[in-house]
């Protein structure tokens, strides 16, 4: 599973995607940076996990947070790197991140709808390591697509541009695993570069919140996506911030 996952997250074209939509992580940094202050978080220490390529640990460090990342992917690494010259960046597996992570931190944020890439089981592991890396004092902000939304609104084939390739998605949802299976064309020039086919386990918020509690957090707010609206059941995000219980 762990390969399986790598091979996407290694693809080039996949990084591309997130180079095209690196905008986006101004506006969570910015987001993020008015939880920490409304929150009365006192540190500046920041994990993010994934970090992919830096795409929001880029605009927190501009705005003076001290940034470590942690992802699975090499390539991802060496971008962050690339992109965050100040922050710290390592390779690790969010199941055992407390092996590459000895410290803990004021801010841990796990979004981009991050979790849901192996089992149910597996999600709880991460929330608990989340959960051991995080300060007393600190928070956690867990960010994810909202199953009640996709289930109803998520189109069988969606095509999306970003250049230079046209992407076609071929999705399924089976609500008996509450898996969103997608087969996920490339195109270019108008042929066929590559495809790629995975599935990921979507969640209502009940469920994440029964997670994020066993895993030991306290829920203290609930938002749709990177907003001040109250999260409800209709949003296609919800953003999650907790404290260790």
């Amino acid at each position: 599973m762990e390969e399986y996952w790598l091979k996407i997250f290694e693809s080039d074209l996949y990084i591309n995607e997130m180079l095209k939509i690196w905008e986006e992580g101004e506006k969570w940094a910015n987001w993020i940076n008015e939880v920490i202050k409304k929150y009365g978080i006192k540190g500046r220490r920041v994990l993010d996990v994934p970090c992919g390529i830096g795409r929001v640990s880029y605009f927190l460090n501009k705005l003076g947070y001290s940034i470590t990342g942690v992802d699975i992917s090499e390539k991802m690494i060496k971008k962050a790197k690339e992109n965050v010259k100040e922050g710290e960046f390592v390779r690790g597996d969010m199941r055992k991140l407390s092996e590459v992570i000895k410290e803990k931190y004021d801010v841990v944020i796990n979004i981009f709808n991050s979790l849901g890439y192996y089992e149910e089981e597996d999600d709880l592991k991460i929330l608990r390591e989340l959960r051991e890396v995080t300060s007393q004092e600190g928070i956690v902000i867990v960010n994810l697509e909202n199953r009640d939304f996709v289930i109803y609104n998520k189109p069988e084939i969606l095509h999306s541009f970003v250049p230079p390739y046209l992407i076609i998605d071929q999705n399924k949802f089976d609500p008996f695993t509450s898996r969103l299976h997608v087969l996920r064309t490339y195109i270019k020039d108008g042929k066929e570069v590559e495809k790629i086919e995975f599935s990921q386990r979507y969640y209502s918020l009940h469920e994440i919140v029964s997670l994020m509690k066993k895993a030991g957090f306290k829920i203290i707010d609930v938002f749709s996506g990177y907003s001040w609206e109250k999260f409800e059941i209709n949003d296609p995000q919800m953003t999650l911030l907790a404290k260790p219980s």
